[in-house]
């Protein structure tokens, strides 16, 4: 059996939010859903409290995981270190310098 839930929204909130919905292709009953399901496993609400302050736990989507890996490997050195240099900050240094510089 399901539940009947009624909120009262401002008009602009509620506007503002119907055109995000549709653009995820998702539904008011849908984001009701998500928000108690959220409540039941973090025991918390989404926000602590203050506006924009978001609670510290969070899991990544799988688009969101494969967007931050491939952040990480753009800033990820590919190079090759002779064997005969254990370690050689210097040269580390201005090969990440440049690949910075062709990034930015």
């Amino acid at each position: 059996m399901s539940k009947m839930v009624s909120a009262r929204i401002p008009d602009a909130l509620y506007e503002q939010g119907s055109i995000q919905l549709e653009k995820l292709g998702s539904s008011p009953s849908a984001l009701v859903n998500a928000a108690f399901e959220y409540l039941v496993a973090e025991r918390s609400l989404p926000l602590s409290g203050h506006k924009g302050k978001v609670n510290k736990k969070r899991t990544l989507s799988k688009k969101e995981t494969a967007r931050l890996k491939a952040a990480f490997q753009a800033c990820s050195l590919n190079i090759d270190i002779p064997s005969s240099v254990a370690y050689d900050k210097n040269l580390a240094h201005e090969v990440r310098r440049g690949k910075y510089e062709t990034l930015a």
